[in-house]
């Protein structure tokens, strides 16, 4: 009865290392080195027991099943001990690997949110740098516009000084011929020379009085009144040189540039002349043409080389032009 219920104890345990290898390979968790000797254990055990059925005393199978068993036992926990190791080591595996998923995610999530970004923001560049581009178009179309509308007027100035200087020229033309009937007539009657130059000098001197003064309208009205009057006297030619002198300090430099022209060509040789070249091409750079301007000096400086306007032209010339700032 020992024996079978040795026997029976036996192949409970049999049946149990067996299940415990079956769950050990269905888990997936041990190696195969593992299972591998479990199955070694079994196919010993019953090799084992077909000995001791045949040949050994009930004792003695008793003592050796007992040895046998508790040596399985030992492997048993022992397996059993690695399985557990598995399963943490598998667990804590698998905590990481949810981990690292994570992660992965997140960064993954990022760098398509950052991309998505870094394309929206290029949209917007790219936005704004065609309607910087389209502004620029727009901004060249205007000053086109501005430089063909100050082209126009800068024409149609040169041809109204044109037109007056050719009116003034008649007009004088008309009083030459009135002023010299006047004198034929002052001739016939018997007026005295002396009376008129005098009458010039002092009409002259009051012109020169009041531009003195700062009175440029009143004085170009004497000057001109001179002119107009008696056209040819020894006062002619400083007359048209103050007249322009009287424009300029008005700085009405386009008509000071007409009046500085009618000196030339009433009297080349004069000695006012140096003087006008002077203010004449000064008076073009004022108005923005310093091409004509430096013409007009360096004419005056080959012309009149020792002159002190030659001189003053030289200083012009050399000094490169400081443009003003504007208010």
């Amino acid at each position: 009865m020992g024996f079978l219920n040795l026997s029976a104890s036996f192949y409970k345990r049999y049946l149990f290392a067996y299940v415990l290898m079956c769950l050990v390979a269905l888990s997936g968790c041990a190696s195969t080195e593992d299972i591998g000797k479990i199955q070694w254990d079994i196919n010993h055990m019953r090799s084992d027991i077909k000995d001791l059925k045949q040949s050994a005393p009930v004792s003695y199978q008793k003592n050796e099943v007992d040895n046998k068993l508790k040596s399985i036992e030992e492997r048993q926990k022992a397996t059993a001990r690695s399985v557990s190791d598995l399963l943490i080591q598998t667990q804590s595996m698998t905590s990481e690997f949810q981990m690292l998923t994570g992660q992965f995610e997140e960064v993954r999530f990022f760098s398509e949110k950052s991309l998505s970004e870094l394309t929206n923001s290029k949209d917007i560049l790219t936005a704004k740098v065609n309607e910087l581009e389209i502004a620029i178009q727009d901004l060249n179309k205007q000053i086109a516009e501005v430089k063909k509308g100050l082209s126009t007027a800068e024409e149609e100035r040169k041809r109204a000084l044109e037109q007056k200087r050719m009116a003034d020229e008649e007009k004088a033309k008309k009083s030459n011929e009135a002023k010299r009937a006047v004198q034929k007539e002052q001739k016939k009657s018997g007026t005295s020379i002396t009376s008129t130059k005098t009458k010039i000098k002092d009409i002259y001197m009051a012109g020169y009085q009041a531009l003195r003064e700062g009175k440029t309208a009143q004085a170009r009205e004497k000057f001109t009144s001179i002119l107009s009057d008696y056209p040819e006297n020894e006062y002619s030619d400083n007359a048209r040189f103050w007249i322009g002198e009287a424009y300029y300090k008005e700085e009405n430099f386009a008509d000071a540039i007409l009046a500085y022209e009618e000196l030339f060509k009433s009297n080349p040789s004069s000695d006012k002349v140096p003087g006008a070249m002077l203010k004449q091409g000064l008076a073009f750079y004022s108005i923005k043409d310093a091409k004509t301007g430096k013409i007009i000096l360096e004419k005056l400086i080959e012309k009149y080389p020792g002159s002190e306007p030659a001189q003053l032209a030289k200083k012009k010339i050399d000094r490169p032009t400081i443009p003003k700032k504007k208010k």
